[in-house]
């Protein structure tokens, strides 16, 4: 009798057990996050004389739409909108430095009826995005986003290029929106990295160079 009841019992834990472990595994399985990235440009950190140029900006298609999807730490984490955000904080952020910026369709060399009043034109890509996800909330999310940016003259001759890294690690939020730690350190980077460009662009002395031959 002593060993049917210990079958039993024996049979209920494992039953027991096979509940628990399922639950645990649903609770626990893989997720899907989306990490929506919301840059800003630093007010009024441009503000002074603008350089001498008309410039348009060129946005292909590759870094417009430039996305991120991969697995870390069991789930899998989305950044639909690096490429999207880069782009719009490029745009904010030219204007403050140049007399005037358009959006142009497509990339130099342009036939002169083509060039209108454009002096050059800047296109930013998107080389690298990196990021990680630490074991616990209270560490530091990594993100790492790296830009080439590219200015051409109208003909199409290069005048600058430079690969620049903006650098996002943020220390994580230990509450309940802990899932949005990795988007505030994506906006960081893009924030980072452009005003990284900027400052570039505004000490470069091929710039600088350029605009006085223009003005003349």
């Amino acid at each position: 009798m002593k060993n049917i009841r210990g079958r039993v019992i024996s049979i209920r834990l494992g039953v027991a057990l096979s509940i628990i472990l399922s639950i645990s595994f649903f609770l626990f399985s893989a997720c899907s996050h989306t990490m929506i990235a919301t840059p800003r440009l630093s007010e009024g950190k441009y503000l002074g004389k603008k350089i001498p140029l008309n410039v348009g900006i060129y946005v292909s298609d590759s870094f417009k739409n430039y996305s991120v999807s991969e697995s870390n730490s069991g789930d899998t984490w989305n950044y639909p909108n690096l490429g999207s955000a880069s782009a719009n904080l490029f745009k904010s952020g030219l204007t403050e430095i140049f007399e005037k910026v358009e959006q142009v369709e497509g990339k130099p060399p342009y036939a002169k009826s083509e060039q209108f009043s454009i002096h050059a034109v800047i296109e930013p890509n998107i080389d690298k995005f990196y990021f990680d996800i630490p074991i616990t909330k209270f560490q530091i999310y990594p993100a790492s986003i790296v830009y080439r940016v590219i200015i051409y003259d109208p003909n199409g001759e290069l005048i600058f290029e430079k690969i620049i890294e903006g650098i996002g690690d943020t220390r994580g939020n230990p509450g309940f929106d802990f899932s949005t730690n990795p988007s505030r350190s994506a906006t960081k980077a893009i924030e980072d990295g452009v005003n990284k460009s900027l400052d570039a662009i505004m000490s470069s002395e091929k710039i600088k160079t350029y605009a006085s031959e223009k003005a003349k």
